[in-house]
């Protein structure tokens, strides 16, 4: 069973992934990858990345190409399996402006894989899943 302390630092660890996003603070937001964690946006019509290193490469191109975005997250469900790994769901209305797309709103599943570390609780694999087919708000 998961203490309160790993609970709020579960709950903490998906805030900061989209305060580090929003706020393009990349290297932060890798950080709260596991070393050879996997990002995967596949069912979005994207990459999977695995490791740091490609993680923060796919962060890099976002930054390049958004222009503003928003991650409004809710209702996050911890679901556990021992003190050392978890998982969990949460949702999301994602709120971009892109270069490439201009506007786009996405509402979002995170399928999360949870993994404790000696630097903490960190994301093993959040896989990204849509709710609703993308909206195209206004084109580029």
């Amino acid at each position: 069973m998961l203490s309160w302390e790993d609970r709020f630092a579960l709950e903490e660890l998906v805030n900061r992934y989209s305060y580090h996003l929003d706020l393009w603070q990349v290297n932060m937001w890798v950080e709260l990858f596991a070393e050879q964690g996997t990002l995967d946006e596949s069912a979005l019509g994207m990459g999977v990345y695995i490791g740091h290193q490609a993680i923060a490469a796919y962060g890099s191109e976002l930054q390049a190409d958004v222009l503003h975005v928003v991650h409004l997250m809710m209702n996050h469900v911890i679901l556990e399996s021992d003190t050392t790994q978890a998982s969990g769901c949460v949702f999301a209305l994602v709120e971009a402006m892109t270069r490439s797309s201009g506007h786009t709103r996405y509402y979002i599943r995170y399928e999360d894989a949870y993994i404790k570390t000696p630097s903490g609780w960190r994301f093993g694999k959040r896989t990204i899943l849509p709710m609703f087919p993308p909206q195209i708000v206004s084109p580029a």
